[in-house]
C-alpha cells in the first residue's frame, strides 16, 4: 500500500512541477481559443499529459515546449514501467 501512495504522490508532484514549467515558458505555447493564459490552463495541460490523454487547447509552438512535454511523457511511461515491475516482483 505504501508503494501505491508514493506513486500517487509522485504523479501529483509531477503534475504540479510540469505545470510550473509550462507556466514559466508560457510564451512557448499557444492556446486555441484565447490569448490570455493562467496557471489553471497549464495545470489542466499537465494533468491531461500525466493522465495519458494528451488532448488540450494549449499546444507547443517551439522546440523547448515540445521537449518539456516529451520529458513529462517519458517520466509517466517510466513510472508505469517501474510500478508494474515492483508489483510483479
Amino acid at each position: 500500500m505504501k508503494i501505491a501512495i508514493r506513486t500517487v504522490l509522485f504523479h501529483i508532484l509531477c503534475i504540479l512541477v510540469f505545470a510550473l514549467f509550462y507556466f514559466y515558458f508560457q510564451d512557448q505555447f499557444q492556446h486555441q481559443f484565447k490569448d490570455k493564459f493562467d496557471f489553471l490552463d497549464y495545470l489542466l495541460l499537465s494533468t491531461t499529459i500525466q493522465a495519458g490523454v494528451g488532448i488540450s487547447d494549449i499546444y507547443p509552438i517551439s522546440v523547448y515546449a515540445k521537449l518539456i512535454m516529451i520529458i513529462q511523457q517519458v517520466t509517466l511511461i517510466m513510472t508505469h514501467v517501474f510500478t508494474i515491475y515492483i508489483f510483479t516482483v
